[in-house]
């Protein structure tokens, strides 16, 4: 308790209490057995939470992802990367299961955004990651990529 005499005032220094924040990882997966098990795990280690939405997969990704400690949202059958991005949304940051992403990257994400800055993640900072993807997915890029930039000009 302090007392305080009339028309005197009392300094106190306040020291700023940092809280750590709560990190979790949000990750949209479709059958991705072979994957899911290394994404999950890696990124536990930069979060405290990891949470994966498995968007109607026929394989085994759910239960190797709940066994690992991931809480596991489900979709009943595949609605799409869009749903499952929109499941995970609140409570994520998004990588993806397919191991394209690289969990050790989230320090990476998560410090600007503590500084109060934006964070745009993307696969292709080094060009020579869109080698690794499947030629139809490049062809799919660029044939969007394309076709937003004509919208864009009208």
């Amino acid at each position: 308790m302090v007392e305080v005499e009339k028309n005197r005032s009392i300094e106190i220094e306040v020291e700023a209490v940092k809280v750590k924040p709560f990190v979790v990882v949000g990750i949209p997966a479709f059958n991705e057995e072979r994957t899911i098990a290394k994404v999950v795990l890696e990124s536990q280690r930069f979060a405290d939470k990891v949470v994966v939405c498995d968007d109607g997969s026929s394989d085994m990704t759910a239960e190797i992802a709940e066994r690992l400690g991931a809480d596991v949202a489900r979709h009943e059958r595949n609605l799409g990367y869009g749903a499952a991005i929109q499941s995970l949304f609140r409570r994520a940051r998004e990588l993806d299961a397919d191991g394209q992403h690289d969990p050790r990257e989230v320090p990476n994400v998560v410090k600007p955004v503590l500084e109060g800055n934006g964070v745009i993640g993307s696969r292709f900072v080094d060009e020579r990651s869109t080698y690794t993807m499947p030629w139809y997915r490049r062809a799919g890029v660029k044939f969007i990529t394309r076709l937003a930039r004509k919208t864009n000009t009208r």
